[in-house]
């Protein structure tokens, strides 16, 4: 009888850490993921909040084709909904809907499965140098008792259905034609002068993925050199574009400024001569320069012209201003002999 007795008190014993534990734990889960997708933020939203299109690159959409599918309320966007019955486990009975839509930017949907309750998620649309970086999230409220098991589990457990949803995102979305072609403003294709700019920068090789936060890292260490040094901006940002790979791009992230001074570590004081060059003035997202590119190329060949150096863009617009992509101004500049 002793050793049952001993067995409840380490029973008990356990429980009671279980508990004390779970106290200090929060109850409310957070899963995250993102990923960078090079095509336009329309292109991506759309494939989102239009719920029918999940069945193209949702890994959670796929996992029991016979599933039972029907969609209610709006097409797209606020209200529409997905609800669905499958006899695989790990699909079971529910619906998500979508509560709030912001074009090109954000949507949050409520999940409920059949006797778990709902939880909380959504896309998040940030539309960037570097490509549109698509965040995905779920909150879960996993109360006391669920804080950690599963709690602790749930990241892995769901992360890596989130990833597995995110690339087939990625590569639905960068396989579809570029409507950015057909919404954005026609590009102006102009020959040019430049003028002298001294410049601040910081070189950087990046990945693809890589590059939105790379480039708003630069930015940020070049801030903090102007202000230590007293620097008053002179024109909008920029980025030269030295060479390409298949894994990444050599970038050098540029503020033109008043005066010159000593550059320190990583961070350098150019100047830039004046030249001849020739210029794509793009309005539209980021995503979208590409074509811009594109278009300079078929320039340069019919007018027998040669690219003397490496290309740049000139941001214009400032996205925390202006919040609608399609006023944004990108002038792509090429140098020419």
């Amino acid at each position: 009888m002793k050793i049952f007795k001993k067995i409840g008190i380490a029973l008990l014993v356990i429980i009671g850490l279980y508990l004390l534990i779970s106290l200090f734990l929060p109850s409310n889960i957070k899963v995250e993921r993102k990923i960078t997708i090079n095509a336009p933020a329309a292109v991506v939203f759309e494939q989102i909040n239009t719920l029918k299109n999940w069945k193209s690159w949702s890994y959670w959409d796929n996992i029991d084709t016979a599933m039972k599918s029907e969609y209610s309320g709006s097409e797209s966007g606020l209200t529409a909904k997905h609800s669905w019955e499958s006899t695989n486990e790990n699909v079971g009975k529910g619906s998500l809907t979508i509560v709030e839509s912001k074009p090109d930017s954000l949507i949050v949907t409520e999940l409920a499965f059949e006797g778990m309750g709902t939880s909380i998620g959504g896309w998040k649309i940030k539309d960037t140098v570097g490509g549109v970086i698509v965040t995905t999230y779920m909150n879960m409220d996993m109360g006391l008792l669920g804080r950690i098991f599963p709690g602790l589990m749930m990241d892995g457990m769901l992360g890596a259905d989130f990833e597995k949803s995110l690339a087939g995102l990625k590569k639905h979305a960068e396989s579809l034609p570029a409507k950015a072609e057909s919404t954005a403003t026609e590009i102006k294709i102009e020959a040019t002068t430049t003028q002298n700019m001294i410049f601040v920068s910081t070189k950087k090789e990046s990945k693809f993925e890589n590059i939105s936060e790379d480039i708003g890292a630069s930015y940020g260490k070049i801030g903090e050199f102007m202000g230590k040094h007293k620097l008053e901006q002179a024109g909008p940002v920029f980025a030269i574009y030295h060479s390409y790979s298949p894994e990444g791009v050599s970038m050098e992230c540029g503020i033109p400024v008043s005066k010159m001074v000593k550059g320190e570590g990583d961070i350098l004081v150019s100047e830039m001569k004046a030249s001849n060059a020739v210029v794509a003035h793009y309005y539209g997202p980021y995503a979208g320069t590409e074509a811009a590119h594109g278009l300079i190329d078929k320039w340069v060949k019919e007018n027998n012209k040669k690219v003397i150096g490496s290309p740049w863009e000139v941001y214009i617009t400032d996205p925390g201003v202006e919040p609608d992509t399609m006023k944004w101004l990108t002038d792509v500049y090429y140098p020419i002999e």
